[in-house]
């Protein structure tokens, strides 16, 4: 006899899924109007590696959320945590797109150095949520997870400072691409579906 009942972790990856579906449409229609008005755009290198970036956490969260499929009671307050994570990541996308109201919208650079450390600071409150994610229910060690405390104390430090030099946000963003490229090679194994 089937069932037509679904898992505790199916109903709450529902809502994770929506929620990370929203930031993701954020991302991609703010990208599709700035591309579609590239001649009257000013495209910024380290704008646009956060972008990239962000879009790669909102699938990775979505991706990492289904290592949770065997936990087979879900409680209130767990649900709110897992959800902290995915509603930063929206509320990232939204600080990091341009609206179409916003004065910066076709100078991508400007936009970038006015709202840095707003990114920064929520991007810093994600790989706080993201350790602690790892720690309480992947059981993860703070020492695997080192990586994420440097990023963690970069980005404070920089939001901290408030630097304007442009080849100190280059050099993040290079490392940015350099980390994920490094994560994504080794971690091949670990990111599967089964």
């Amino acid at each position: 006899m089937l069932s037509n009942q679904i898992s505790a972790f199916e109903y709450v990856s529902i809502l994770v899924s929506i929620i990370l579906g929203l930031g993701i449409t954020q991302i991609l229609s703010v990208v599709s109007d700035l591309v579609f008005d590239t001649p009257k755009v000013k495209f910024y290198f380290p704008h646009t590696v956060w972008i990239v970036f962000l879009l790669f956490l909102h699938i990775q969260d979505w991706f990492i959320t289904y290592k949770l499929k065997d936990i087979p009671v879900w409680y209130l307050p767990e649900l709110f945590f897992i959800l902290s994570y995915p509603v930063v990541l929206f509320v990232l996308s939204k600080v990091i797109t341009p609206q179409e109201d916003d004065v910066d919208r076709t100078d991508l650079k400007a936009y970038y150095y006015r709202r840095y450390p707003t990114i920064f600071g929520l991007m810093g409150g994600s790989v706080l949520l993201s350790i602690l994610f790892n720690a309480y229910l992947l059981k993860l060690s703070l020492i695997e997870q080192w990586p994420l405390a440097v990023f963690l104390a970069l980005l404070l430090g920089l939001m901290r400072f408030k630097t304007q030099k442009e080849a100190v946000h280059i050099a993040l963003a290079t490392l940015l691409i350099l980390g994920v490229g490094a994560a994504i090679w080794l971690e091949r194994f670990n990111w599967v579906i089964r």
